[in-house]
């Protein structure tokens, strides 16, 4: 009788000891696998950062490109020679006179940064499987970003062709969009963004290591 309870108590504690050591397994698997996912989140996060960052740098020669051509534009209002009857007669004496070299400068100020913007566009795509909280928020940011290159990229492929026909509607009014574009309005789109990402990746870094 004596050996029976024995052989069952003993039985007992290993099967306690198996269940124990099976969660304790479990435990440490679901560890491993957090720890896995929030390191791999701080990857991403610190790329992304650093892609931001290169991006942001690189953005006020252009901006300073935008600046001085504008200025240009409007050194020549009243000046300008051309029909007083034609829209934005000074744009359009800029542009026959210095447009294409102002553009192709322009554009080879953008080509340089057309890497750095391709990815963080594909890094804020492969953002979303990590399921960071309040993502949208770091995806509008990169889109804003992006719209400022682009009203860049707009204004230079305007002011490259002086043979445009002025008096079309069409080309009048893609006229009056690149005309509208600030190159102060841009530095505070960049500052704008740079901060709201910033606080994104802020609050993401205090959830992911708390």
């Amino acid at each position: 009788m004596e050996n029976y309870l024995s052989s069952n108590w003993l039985a007992i504690t290993q099967g306690v000891l198996g269940l124990w050591m099976v969660i304790i397994a479990t435990f440490a698997l679901s560890t491993w696998r957090r720890q896995i996912k929030a390191q791999k989140q701080i990857n991403f996060i610190d790329e992304l950062t650093d892609a931001i960052h290169d991006f942001l740098l690189s953005m006020p020669t252009p901006v300073n490109s935008l600046r001085f051509a504008k200025i240009g534009i409007d050194c020549l209002s009243g000046i300008h020679g051309e029909p007083d009857d034609i829209k934005h007669p000074e744009a359009v004496a800029y542009i026959k006179r210095q447009g294409k070299s102002t553009s192709e400068n322009i554009q080879m100020q953008l080509a340089s940064i057309r890497p750095i913007l391709s990815k963080i566009k594909s890094l804020a795509a492969k953002g979303q499987i990590f399921g960071i909280d309040n993502y949208s928020e770091c995806q509008n940011a990169c889109i804003m970003l992006e719209c400022s290159y682009n009203q860049i990229e707009a204004f230079s492929l305007m002011i490259m062709n002086p043979d445009l026909n002025w008096n079309n509607p069409v080309i009048q009014q893609s006229m009056d969009k690149v005309l509208s574009v600030d190159s102060e309005h841009i530095e505070s789109n960049l500052i704008e963004q740079n901060s709201k990402f910033l606080t994104f990746a802020k609050q993401a870094y205090s959830k992911i290591l708390k």
